[in-house]
């Protein structure tokens, strides 16, 4: 990440000896993202990334070192914590905590592919489902309410359009359940920069200083709004299903998360447009820092907000066994208004006859039925509103 606090060769030199990790070969400071300092450090016993920590207390840190351990124990690919000499994870550089990691193969995608978002996905349901089993817990610091509170803090420093806008979307923000969709440990800050591929596959799991308890969802919105767009900020359609349907696959919505995905894709886009507004108007002192544009979330924002009612949606009822996959799209369909296209792809060959005559008993139209290869898929256009 960005450096704010600077380490010469000699501080880095004394450091190292309280790790197994051999004597410095090289290192430099990492100019990308806005929260801790961050090196790579080359020994002769390897290679590794040292981060500083700028904002979190010691105390803090236990949680995210012991989430890395429990990721990397389940097969996830994050970078693991290296331990000193004491068995120690953290210590300290510079009256700053600091932790050093192996550093894992790759690179970041500038530009990513179809497959590399389908990648993603996966990896990110995988570690939803991993940290059902993490028995620490940590609260979300960029969650609902530090968006209103923040919100409400930086209204005074916009001008009158931005103002408007962020006063619509609050109110907005306040209709969503949160509590009400299923919570767990999530990593919170999944951009491309924190993610390496290496030879045309996902090698990386970085940075996990925002990892908190919150919505599963959201994390996928977070994912969605970086990983799936386009230049100006609009989702392309081809990533964005192949990352859900990826994730999907892995971890099946429940009824609420489906209705409820455009919402979080605005608060996933707000939350980012906020904390770089903060960055922009009360700038970090740093040596080598990176100040990201907030008028990338703003236009990102507000294509999310002109795409709130879809007119497609795709349902996963993938593994429903009969009345479950039309239990799955009935609940789908209830608050939709007429004209909205669904797709349901299912693993029970009865859903290409009950969902069908569900339709056409509430006054909607089956436009296809299909079959491919153990997949059963339905596509009906709402026909009424609730």
């Amino acid at each position: 990440m960005s450096v704010y606090t600077p380490v010469s060769a000699a501080e880095l030199d004394a450091f190292l000896t309280q790790y197994p990790a051999g004597t410095r070969v090289d290192f430099a400071g990492i100019s990308a993202g806005i929260e801790n300092s961050n090196f790579f450090v080359s020994t002769t016993g390897g290679e590794y990334v040292l981060t500083l920590f700028e904002q979190h207390s010691p105390e803090a840190l236990g949680y995210f070192l012991a989430l890395m351990q429990c990721w990397a124990e389940a097969g996830i690919l994050v970078a693991a914590p290296v331990a000193t000499h004491n068995g120690q994870l953290l210590s300290f550089l510079n009256d700053k905590p600091a932790a050093l990691v192996t550093r894992l193969p790759g690179s970041h995608p500038d530009q990513t592919t179809v497959s590399q978002c389908a990648e993603i996905g996966a990896m990110l349901a995988r570690m939803h489902l991993a940290g059902k089993d993490f028995p620490l817990h940590r609260p979300a610091d960029r969650g609902h309410e530090w968006r209103m509170q923040t919100a409400e803090k930086l209204l005074p420093q916009l001008d009158t359009k931005d103002a408007q806008l962020l006063q619509a979307e609050m109110a907005f923000q306040h209709t969503i359940p949160f509590s009400k969709l299923p919570m767990g440990t999530i990593h919170a800050d999944l951009f491309r920069d924190n993610v390496l591929f290496h030879e045309g596959h996902l090698s990386g799991i970085l940075d996990l200083y925002f990892a908190c308890n919150d919505n599963l969802l959201y994390d996928l919105a977070v994912v969605a709004n970086d990983w799936c767009c386009q230049p100006d900020g609009s989702l392309d359609t081809p990533r964005l299903q192949a990352c859900l349907q990826s994730y999907q696959a892995i971890r099946p919505w429940e009824a609420l998360e489906q209705e409820y995905w455009p919402a979080m894709l605005r608060a996933a886009a707000l939350r980012f447009w906020l904390s770089r507004l903060v960055i922009k108007f009360a700038p970090l002192d740093g040596e080598l820092t990176l100040q990201k544009d907030p008028d990338e979330f703003r236009a990102k924002l507000l294509h999310r907000i002109a795409g709130s009612n879809p007119m497609e949606m795709t349902i996963n009822a993938r593994r429903l066994l009969c009345p479950l996959p039309v239990i799955r799209v009935q609940q789908a369909v209830e608050k939709l208004p007429a004209g909205v296209t669904i797709t349901a792809i299912c693993t029970d060959p009865g859903a290409l006859h009950d969902i069908p005559a569900w339709a056409r008993i509430h006054g909607h139209t089956v436009l296809e039925t299909r079959t491919e290869g153990r997949e059963y898929t339905v596509v009906l256009k709402t026909g009424q509103t609730a």
